[in-house]
């Protein structure tokens, strides 16, 4: 336990985390040193609309995405 249960987010704690997420540090590394668990950082991210890095799939940080393709639709040939 990290002896902040229930402690409120400052807007220092709040400018913190923003940081250490945007230089990509761990869930872990963040929870451990501002002391809080990693389920109250992530919460706090999810209410800030901060995107942490995915611990799943950590090739898709780089991934570039450009423009759909279209997809094809098939047309009506009119014969049955």
């Amino acid at each position: 336990m990290t002896g902040r249960k229930g402690a409120r987010w400052t807007l220092e704690a709040d400018a913190e985390l923003r940081r250490r997420v945007a230089s990509r540090q761990p869930v872990s590394v963040i929870a451990r040193e501002m002391g809080r668990t990693q389920d109250a950082i992530r919460g706090r991210a999810a209410m800030l609309r901060i995107a942490l890095p995915s611990t799943m799939r950590p090739w898709r940080e780089t991934v570039k995405r450009g423009p759909r393709m279209p997809r094809s639709i098939p047309q009506p040939t009119g014969e049955e």
